[in-house]
C-alpha cells in the first residue's frame, strides 16, 4: 500500500481502495452493478488462470533497472494466485464501496449464521 498500515482491517482496506479508485481515475463514469460483477468475475477467472499456469507459486518477475531508470528501482508486476486473489478482493471491496455495502458488517452476519449450519450443509 502506499502508506504504511498497522492495521488491516476491512474498513481500512477500503479506505486505501477507494484512495486508489480516486486517484486512477475509476470513479470518472460511474458503473452499474452488472458491469461490476462482470469485472469481479473476470479477477476470478484470472486468479483460475494464474492456478492453472503455476499453482500457488508467485509468479513475479525479478526487479529489472533500466539505465533511463537508474534513479528509481522497476517495481515489478506481481503474477501468480496470490496477487490475483488480492485482485479479487480489492475489486470485491470497490464494488461493496461503491454500492452501499457495509462489508465488515455483512460478513459478521453471514458468519453468525454460517455457525449454526449443520456439518458440512448442502442446499438440496
Amino acid at each position: 500500500m502506499k502508506d504504511s498500515v498497522n492495521a488491516h482491517s476491512l474498513e481500512t482496506l477500503t479506505v486505501e481502495v477507494r484512495k486508489l479508485v480516486a486517484a486512477k481515475g475509476w470513479n470518472d463514469k460511474p458503473v452499474p452493478l452488472p458491469q461490476a460483477v462482470a469485472m469481479l468475475h473476470s479477477e476470478v477467472t484470472e486468479m483460475l488462470e494464474a492456478w492453472r499456469e503455476w499453482e500457488t507459486a508467485d509468479a513475479t518477475a525479478k526487479p529489472r533497472r533500466f539505465r533511463w531508470q537508474w534513479w528509481r528501482p522497476r517495481i515489478p508486476k506481481p503474477e501468480g494466485l496470490g496477487s490475483e486473489c488480492a485482485d479479487v478482493l480489492i475489486r470485491l471491496l470497490d464494488t461493496a464501496d461503491r454500492f452501499g455495502v457495509d462489508l465488515d458488517a455483512e460478513f459478521i452476519r453471514k458468519m453468525d449464521y454460517n455457525w449454526t449450519r449443520p456439518y458440512r450443509w448442502s442446499k438440496i
